[in-house]
């Protein structure tokens, strides 16, 4: 299990294909899902106040084998993450190079903070879409609009009005699957800044993938032991 929880970074169709995994799992029926509770969780979503969030059909297969003309795009996905359907062409996102790191007391460059936004925008919106897959909707994907906020306030608001609702349903899914989901809580002061902000969420974002791996590992054992009972 250890080892679920640090993993290398992912390219896009490795993210696709660990959300096409968790539809699978659902569809085979070895994770525990409840109608009632992902309409719950859309409604909990798209009522939390985040300007720009919007509930998209798409059909995961045909998503991943799209992807392949944005293979070039690498970036630090977790397990189980799907970049929006809105990903931008090769060479779209600039990422800071990871030899680049600011000192402490120094203030990121402005641009080191957007390729910062705009990665972690592709993880939050990808787990909110995984969370509704594992309570059973598998139907839509959640995106974005043209409302969705430009200015790094805006967007950081909405991160982190995402993750809270994130971290809610994801409890609700864990404990139908008889785990449970403990959401990170910083021991200091809420920060306000943003370099300080976006580390909170990545660790609220990292504890969020920790359970959805244990989840998912456990799924994926019970459907190999599933299959197994059925050729035997």
């Amino acid at each position: 299990m250890a080892n679920l929880r640090k993993q290398a970074p992912l390219s896009v169709a490795e993210a696709a294909k660990r959300l096409i995994d968790a539809e699978s799992l659902v569809k085979s029926g070895v994770i525990a899902t409840g109608p009632s509770a992902s309409r719950v969780a859309r409604d909990a979503f798209i009522s939390a106040g985040i300007t720009g969030l919007v509930s998209a059909p798409a059909n995961v297969a045909a998503y991943a084998g799209s992807v392949a003309t944005g293979e070039a795009i690498k970036s630090s996905y977790a397990p189980g993450v799907l970049p929006p359907p809105y990903l931008p062409p090769a060479g779209g996102q600039p990422k800071a190079p990871a030899s680049a790191s600011p000192t402490e007391s120094a203030p990121l460059p402005a641009d080191s903070i957007k390729a910062q936004l705009d990665e972690v925008e592709m993880k939050l919106l990808g787990m909110a879409t995984t969370v509704m897959f594992i309570l059973g909707d598998t139907s839509s994907v959640f995106t974005k609009n043209e409302t969705w906020p430009a200015d790094n306030a805006g967007r950081l608001s909405n991160f982190e009005k995402l993750l809270a609702v994130s971290e809610q349903q994801l409890k609700k899914a864990a404990r139908q699957n008889k785990l449970v989901f403990k959401p990170y809580k910083p021991d200091e002061p809420i920060p306000t800044e943003a370099k300080e902000r976006l580390a909170l969420i990545e660790k609220k974002f990292g504890r969020m993938t920790e359970t959805y791996d244990t989840l998912r590992f456990v799924a994926a054992m019970k459907d190999s032991e599933k299959k197994s009972q059925l050729t035997a």
